[in-house]
C-alpha cells in the first residue's frame, strides 16, 4: 500500500517558504499596493488545503501554482477595474526578501522591466524557472506545458534577455 509523506507542519512551511512565495508573487507582476495582500492570500490557500496535499508535487511547485492562482486572479481583478500592474515603481516592502539583499537595485529593475515586456506565458516560465529555479518538469507542471518545451522556452528566453540586455547598453 503506497501512502503520500506526510504534509509538513504549516508554521514550519511558513518559515521556510515565506519568502520564496513573497519573491515569486513579485516577480509574477504583483504591485508592491497588492503584494501584502496576495502574500496573505497565498498562506490563507495554503492554510485551507495543506491537509489535502497528497506530496505528488513538490512542496515548492505547489507553493508557485497557488501563487501563481493568486496572481492570476488578481490580474483579473485589476483589469476589471481598467488599471495597468506598473513594473516599473520603486520596490518598498517590510517582508524580508534575501535576493533584493543581494542583487543591487540596477540589475533588479533591468530584470523587472525586461519581465514587464513578457506575456503573461513567457514570464512564468521566465520566474518559475530562471528566477525560482524550479526543475523544467516542476516548470512544466505548473505551467501546463510538456517538459520539452520548457527546456526551449527558457533557451529562447535566456536568449532574448541576452539581447534585450546589449542593447538597452548599446552594445551591437
Amino acid at each position: 500500500m503506497d501512502s503520500a509523506p506526510p504534509a509538513p507542519a504549516f508554521r514550519e512551511l511558513y518559515a521556510t517558504h515565506f519568502a520564496f512565495t513573497w519573491r515569486s508573487l513579485r516577480y509574477l507582476g504583483v504591485d508592491g499596493r497588492h503584494l501584502d495582500d496576495a502574500v496573505q492570500e497565498v498562506w490563507v490557500a495554503v492554510h485551507r488545503r495543506l491537509p489535502d496535499f497528497e506530496g505528488r508535487s513538490d512542496i515548492k511547485t505547489w507553493l508557485f501554482g497557488i501563487a501563481l492562482n493568486v496572481q492570476r486572479n488578481l490580474q483579473r481583478a485589476e483589469r476589471r477595474r481598467s488599471s495597468l500592474v506598473p513594473l516599473s515603481e520603486e520596490l518598498h516592502s517590510s517582508a524580508p526578501d534575501p535576493l533584493l539583499e543581494h542583487e543591487g537595485r540596477e540589475a533588479w529593475a533591468l530584470v523587472m522591466t525586461f519581465l514587464g515586456t513578457l506575456d503573461a506565458e513567457r514570464r512564468t516560465v521566465f520566474v518559475a524557472s530562471l528566477i525560482e529555479g524550479l526543475a523544467p518538469a516542476e516548470t512544466a507542471q505548473v505551467c501546463g506545458l510538456d517538459v520539452p518545451t520548457v527546456y526551449l522556452r527558457v533557451r529562447a528566453l535566456r536568449r532574448a534577455f541576452r539581447a534585450w540586455a546589449a542593447a538597452r547598453r548599446g552594445e551591437p
